[in-house]
């Protein structure tokens, strides 16, 4: 019987881990619900209603100017993510987000309607300007 030689295997499950652990973290939405288009006008009332949800709900861990540094992050298991660098995310991909949310953040579809969702996603992209 040989002896297992222990060198290639530990080289065998540094592999894996290195592997497994440097996954892609991304938070993609669905094609689906990025491709959704957003019903609510842009303009000053609804960036308006927006900011105030997103100083209720929001900023204790994004911030006041969105990139992820609110009171409360540091206390997060993982960064809150900066919402200053949004572009290339569509409306939808964002509501979804909103909707869904994702861990440590909560998931705000039964807490905020539907218009209150789409205000912060028109107010978090003036963030990125």
């Amino acid at each position: 019987m040989k002896p297992i030689k222990i060198l290639p295997l530990l080289c065998l499950f540094a592999l894996i881990y290195s592997a497994v652990a440097t996954t892609d973290d991304a938070w993609t939405a669905p094609a689906r619900a990025a491709a959704k288009k957003n019903p609510i006008a842009a303009d000053a009332a609804s960036i308006g209603r927006g900011k105030t949800v997103y100083t209720a709900e929001c900023v204790t861990c994004h911030g006041a100017s969105g990139k992820g540094d609110g009171p409360q992050a540091k206390d997060l298991e993982k960064n809150p993510g900066n919402l200053t660098k949004l572009q290339g995310q569509s409306p939808g991909a964002l509501f979804w987000k909103v909707t869904e949310g994702r861990k440590p953040m909560p998931s705000l579809g039964q807490k905020l309607t539907e218009q209150q969702r789409w205000d912060v996603v028109n107010y978090i992209q003036t963030l990125s300007k």
